[in-house]
């Protein structure tokens, strides 16, 4: 038993050292696709990009999109942007690329795994959720 067990081993440490050597990932990132939204006393503005990491095989390993930009109000109320993800042409998750409430202005930023999404401008209500809406903004 023991000489089948140590051949067992050598055949699978012999398979192991001779496998070929895995082809190294390839990284594409697109140029800077701008953006620019408005909505009442908000404005916002800047630039996205998608990073995809692919296989030597072309199967897609990672598509991640980076937004950034800055989000501007001259009122007093609160806007947020917000990037919605879609599957099969419905919301399948909102993320908040940042918020401002009053006069100024604010960095914008979301990085994060996506691979259909689409950009807004949401005037925020008091008690949460949107009363009014501004986009897409496509990437």
């Amino acid at each position: 038993m023991r000489m089948r067990t140590l051949a067992v081993a050598a055949l699978t440490a012999g398979a192991i050292g001779f496998a070929p050597a895995a082809a190294a990932d390839t990284v594409t990132t697109t140029p800077p696709l701008p953006w620019s939204l408005g909505l009442q006393t908000a404005s916002g503005s800047g630039a996205s990009h998608w990073t995809t990491v692919t296989r030597s095989d072309g199967y897609t390993l990672s598509h991640e999109l980076t937004v950034d930009g800055t989000l501007t109000n001259t009122g007093s109320g609160c806007y947020r942007v917000e990037v919605a993800e879609f599957v099969f042409g419905f919301p399948s998750a909102v993320h908040d690329a940042g918020k401002i409430c009053g006069a100024g202005t604010i960095p914008v930023h979301y990085q994060g795994t996506a691979y259909n999404a689409s950009l807004y401008l949401c005037a925020v209500h008091p008690k949460g959720g949107c009363t009014a809406m501004a986009g897409p903004a496509r990437f």
